[in-house]
C-alpha cells in the first residue's frame, strides 16, 4: 500500500480549545488537497465521539483518529504537532481525559492497513525521545524525517 506523506501534510496547530478544533482543522486540510472525499470530517468527528483515539503513553501523549476508508481518495498520513497539549478522551478509558502533543491521522485507503499501521504507530511511541523530537522540532523535515523512519520506510 503506497501512502502519501509529505511536509505538506505536517500541521502545527497553536492554541486549539478541543480536539474536535483539532480535528477539524486537519480534515479541512486534506479535503482541500482532494485527499478525502467532503463526507471525511463529518466521519471523523462521529467517530471519535463514539471511539476516542487518545492514548497515554506516561508521556507525551498521541492521539490516532481514522475514518472508514471509504471517505478516502489517496491514502496518506496527515500529521499535526499541538501547543498547547488539547484533552482527547482516552481510548481504553473513554470518561478520562488525555493531554495530547501529537495526532498521527491515519487516511488509509484498506480496511487492514489500519491494524498494521498502528501496530508502526506503536513502536514510535514506545520511543519517548524520539516522539520529543518531533514535537520539539524546528521545521517540518525532521518532523517528516522521523514519521517516515517508523510508519514508511519499514
Amino acid at each position: 500500500m503506497s501512502i502519501a506523506f509529505d511536509q505538506s501534510l505536517i500541521l502545527k496547530i497553536e492554541n486549539a480549545k478541543t480536539n474536535m478544533e483539532v480535528l477539524s482543522q486537519m480534515c479541512e486540510h486534506l479535503c482541500e488537497r482532494g485527499i478525502v472525499k467532503d463526507t471525511y470530517c463529518k466521519a471523523i468527528l462521529e467517530r471519535e465521539e463514539s471511539f476516542p483515539t487518545g492514548l497515554n503513553t506516561h508521556g507525551i501523549n498521541v492521539a490516532i483518529p481514522h475514518a472508514d476508508v471509504s471517505h478516502v481518495n489517496t491514502a496518506s498520513l496527515c500529521v499535526a504537532v499541538l501547543n498547547p497539549t488539547v484533552d482527547f478522551r482516552a481510548m481504553d478509558e473513554p470518561e478520562d481525559a488525555v493531554a495530547v502533543s501529537l495526532v498521527i491521522m491515519l487516511v488509509l485507503t484498506e480496511p487492514h492497513g489500519h491494524l498494521e499501521m498502528l501496530q508502526k504507530i506503536v513502536g514510535l511511541i514506545q520511543n519517548q525521545e524520539d516522539v520529543k523530537q518531533i514535537i520539539n522540532a524546528k521545521d517540518k523535515g525532521t518532523i517528516e524525517a522521523v514519521i517516515r523512519r517508523y510508519l514508511l520506510d519499514v
